[in-house]
């Protein structure tokens, strides 16, 4: 059984009452103003913290109580709010911000405050298949070390990682080797140091198992990311299929003005 997220093990602490205001005595106020006031009652919260009730937020806002319900419901869908049952809705770590490039998930948890570690979910030598031998750029059947690890960020389940990389790159690696960063686990032991990455993400609905690795509902997606990188020669060392938490994380890239020369006219 996975073990519960961080989130559900702090303590919690409501929103205090001061922070809302009233919004008018006139006509009752629509769903997309509840929404921005949720949002706004949410930014100025802590991850943890619990909101007023629904007939607390109707009141307040002159909203009838279901405009609430159906406000929130939408948020809780964007991962910024989980209700829990005869509990109450509390605010959510707002996502990690993955910048694409040659980044590690541990350096990504780092830089956010949060402890990266690591549960290794499976880890074998396999033959290459040919779909596996192709992405890597390996004859048919050569050795391929595989593994699976559930990546987790200061306890809370963030992403699961499937990594295939060439046996022969990486002679005497096990499974205790796999609790930290990949990357500078390659580094420092083998030398081996990517430079440069192709990666594709597309949104993808989970299965039964990775909703229960992940601990999230059905209702939320996930992000698919297939990486494979290769060193500065251009040699593939190693490729990656990654599916990540859509409520924690957001991808973000930097796009150069020259990038957009040749679309340019010519004066």
């Amino acid at each position: 059984m996975v073990a519960q997220s961080g989130i559900r093990q702090r303590l919690h602490h409501p929103v205090r009452k001061s922070n809302l205001r009233l919004v008018s005595t006139g006509d009752e106020n629509t769903r997309q103003e509840v929404r921005a006031l949720l949002r706004e009652l949410i930014a100025n919260a802590k991850p943890g913290d619990r909101l007023p009730s629904e007939r607390e937020l109707s009141v307040q806002w002159n909203a009838a109580r279901m405009t609430v319900r159906n406000a929130t419901d939408a948020l809780v869908d964007e991962g910024l709010v989980v209700r829990r049952h005869g509990s109450g809705t509390y605010v959510l770590p707002q996502p990690v911000v993955r910048f694409l490039g040659l980044t590690s998930f541990s350096q990504d948890m780092r830089e956010r405050g949060l402890v990266p570690s690591s549960r290794l979910l499976a880890f074998g030598v396999d033959a290459a298949d040919e779909l596996v031998a192709r992405r890597l750029g390996v004859p048919e059947d050569e050795s391929v070390l595989r593994f699976t690890r559930l990546r987790l960020g200061s306890g809370e389940p963030m992403a699961i990682e499937n990594v295939w990389i060439r046996s022969a790159l990486v002679p005497g690696l096990e499974p205790p080797d796999l609790d930290g960063s990949l990357y500078e686990l390659l580094a420092s032991r083998y030398g081996l140091v990517p430079g440069s990455a192709d990666v594709t993400i597309e949104p993808m609905l989970p299965d039964d198992e990775t909703l229960e690795l992940l601990e999230i509902s059905p209702r939320q997606a996930t992000l698919f990311m297939r990486m494979t990188d290769a060193d500065a020669d251009g040699e593939v060392m190693m490729i990656a299929d990654c599916i990540y938490r859509g409520d924690r994380y957001q991808l973000s890239a930097h796009v150069p003005a020259r990038a957009f020369t040749s679309a340019l006219p010519s004066a």
